[in-house]
């Protein structure tokens, strides 16, 4: 009986001394990360690694494919643009190196919905600021109610949402109801422009001064398509709420002009605007090809929806098949 309590007394010590030894050499030890045959990339669970949608350069180490001569594909894109009569604009930038195109993005055109983007960004800025908690409910008004885009106004006046709530409903269906009142739950907190900061770190220079208030009429390609790098980069707003805002915009249903372009099961996270008074189309994003994602914008105005859409789906569609085959 003494010989079988010695055994398990030494039993317990050699077992205590293998964990304590395994506990040393796997202490601060970074979660496993494996590029497979097909370029994705496999992760430990323990990494808890959610942020899919920004640079994957913020989240691991993770090798790039380059991509240096884009000069055909800049020789498509003027052959596309100049077969149409209305004003076009095209800005492309692949993402591993930085490369770009731009044809015209620095041309003005009606900003409409796409200005929903940067005030996305201007709300989880103001909460990671600590001057507001998105988690909060704000009441709909009849100040709020716009039926010119969304459903949310059919709700009516009364209804509560959380403030993260109304910002998902603007982004995702592209509501102007939900954007009304997002702008009003900032003025409740004392911010009368929420938009000024994220213009100014996008390089805004065109603001309109109207009764010494700033009007955010007009945008262009370029700084449009800077609010998209700074979400990939998590450089304004941080990688969580980066990834929340580019969550949203990939579940959008509006697939008529950049999605158009790519193949179905490619995640493209994007903002359209639409003018139809001044015939004024526009989408903007970033498109997930894996290991070659890359920021495609384009926008037309002074021609039908129609004509729009397939000018821009087209240049789209140029994009991605250059990507995919260099």
């Amino acid at each position: 009986m003494k010989k079988i309590i010695i055994i398990q007394i030494v039993l317990t010590i050699l077992l205590v001394a293998l964990f304590f030894a395994y506990t040393r050499k796997t202490a601060g030890k970074q979660p496993t990360v494996t590029i497979v045959s097909d370029n994705s990339l496999v992760m430990d669970k323990s990494n808890n690694d959610n942020f899919t949608l920004v640079n994957p350069a913020v989240r691991v180490n993770l090798g790039k494919h380059y991509i240096i001569n884009f000069k055909d594909l800049r020789e498509s894109l003027v052959n596309i643009k100049d077969k149409r009569s209305q004003k076009t604009f095209i800005y492309f930038a692949y993402l591993n190196n930085s490369s770009w195109i731009g044809l015209d993005e620095k041309e003005l055109f009606p900003a409409a919905s796409t200005v929903k983007v940067p005030l996305a960004m201007a709300l989880y800025h103001l909460q990671e600021q600590g001057k507001i908690n998105l988690s909060q409910t704000y009441t709909l008004t009849d100040l709020d109610l716009d039926e010119n885009f969304g459903d949310l106004y059919k709700v009516g006046t009364d209804q509560s949402l959380t403030v993260e709530e109304l910002i998902g409903i603007m982004l995702k269906y592209s509501d102007n109801t939900a954007m009304k009142a997002v702008i009003s739950a900032a003025e409740l907190v004392g911010v009368d422009d929420p938009l000024k900061g994220v213009y100014s770190a996008m390089g805004w220079e065109y603001a309109e001064i109207s009764s010494d208030k700033v009007t955010y009429i007009d945008i262009n390609l370029k700084t449009l398509s800077n609010m998209f790098i700074a979400l990939y980069n998590a450089s304004y707003v941080n990688i969580e709420h980066s990834q929340k805002i580019l969550n949203y915009l990939a579940e959008t249903d509006f697939n008529d002009m950049v999605v158009a372009g790519v193949p179905e099961g490619i995640t493209v996270s994007h903002k359209i605007g639409v003018n139809d008074l001044e015939l004024a189309y526009s989408d903007c994003g970033i498109v997930y090809v894996p290991n070659r994602s890359y920021l495609m914008c384009a926008g037309s105005v002074g021609t039908t929806p129609e004509e729009a859409h397939k000018f821009i789906a087209e240049a789209s569609r140029a994009v991605y098949e250059y990507v995919i085959k260099n």
